[in-house]
């Protein structure tokens, strides 16, 4: 059903205005024809997403991911479905193809935040915390909103490496003054032994 609902769309989508009774369209711009793909684009990929949320409540993940992967043919820019499909590739324990999923969608979408947070939560699961570091670095850079910042310096301090962590939660708390994450452990770390105020 909604397959034929979709092909209904994209039929409509492709009809020109002004198409007169004899089959004659009137020309089309370049602008009027990128609109209509864009749409048809938009909606086909909002269909697969649509199926992919019914798959998941029912546990079905190996249909989400395949629906996540034909979202991202669909539109390379659909964030979401990157950093879906790799949580759940790894989340089965199919960690080549989740890391493929991820760097798939850096380089299709190299500005976005998201998805280097998302791969470095995917290292700081697997307690590899040097790749995971330089995902948040990326992630940061991008302007990742501020509860998402705070995994850059939460990493620095499990790695132990407490004066870049002490610096990067001050440089949180510029961005964010009103951040009592940031403070307080700005203040831990300010008192331990060997960290300078």
């Amino acid at each position: 059903m909604r397959a034929t609902i979709a092909l209904a769309a994209l039929l409509l989508l492709a009809v020109p205005a002004g198409a007169g009774a004899q089959g004659q369209a009137e020309p089309v711009s370049a602008q009027e024809a990128e609109s209509v793909i864009v749409e048809a684009r938009d909606f086909i990929a909002n269909l697969l997403w649509e199926a992919t949320e019914e798959y998941w409540h029912v546990g079905r993940w190996d249909e989400c991911i395949r629906l996540c992967k034909q979202a991202i043919q669909v539109d390379p820019h659909f964030v979401e479905a990157y950093t879906s499909a790799a949580w759940m590739l790894w989340n089965l324990e199919r960690d080549e193809e989740a890391v493929a999923i991820f760097e798939a969608g850096i380089e299709a979408n190299p500005e976005r935040w998201e998805i280097h947070h998302e791969f470095g939560m995917y290292y700081w699961q697997r307690q590899n915390l040097e790749p995971a570091l330089e995902q948040f670095r990326q992630s940061v850079a991008r302007g990742a909103p501020m509860h998402h910042q705070h995994m850059l310096p939460n990493v620095l301090e499990r790695l132990g490496r407490s004066r870049e962590a002490l610096a990067e939660w001050r440089a949180i708390l510029e961005r964010f003054p009103d951040n009592p994450v940031a403070r307080r452990r700005i203040e831990a770390l300010e008192a331990e032994a060997g960290i300078p105020i």
